[in-house]
């Protein structure tokens, strides 16, 4: 397989589209999260804000590249679709799991909240109890 055939660029893409629809995902979650508690959230920011994850990611992405297309010439043609279900898979996975790790929006709206529920509780005078149930 060389580097420029077509099917080194749609395993390229479906990695890409996987890593772009975690990010998506995220996003929505980290926004739906900020909403229920009235924290402000804005949709460029966690795009911006979280640059290094969306790197790591990506690079995450060109590492499985890497490593498929030598391989790809092997594969019979029947199988082609799998590798490119496994592609996205590698770009979804590898960006969720980077964003558990490395989210700075996610760790500011979950700050926030915590910010909140602490003064919500010094006001009620139930800081140090249990939450009940």
């Amino acid at each position: 397989m060389k580097y420029l055939s077509i099917e080194f660029y749609e395993i390229a893409a479906a990695g890409l589209i996987g890593m772009v629809l975690q990010m998506l995902m995220k996003a929505k979650s980290i926004q739906d999260k900020a909403k229920l508690a009235n924290v402000q959230f804005r949709f460029f920011e966690y795009f911006t804000a979280d640059w290094i994850s969306h790197l790591i990611s990506t690079v995450a992405v060109l590492l499985f590249m890497v490593i498929v297309r030598r391989r790809i010439e092997s594969i019979p043609q029947n199988l082609y679709e799998f590798v490119l279900a496994v592609s996205a898979t590698v770009g979804y996975s590898g960006a969720d799991l980077v964003s558990r790790f490395f989210s700075a929006t996610n760790k500011r709206v979950n700050a926030a909240i915590d910010f909140k529920s602490t003064k919500a509780d010094t006001a009620d005078g139930t800081l140090n109890t249990p939450t009940p149930k």
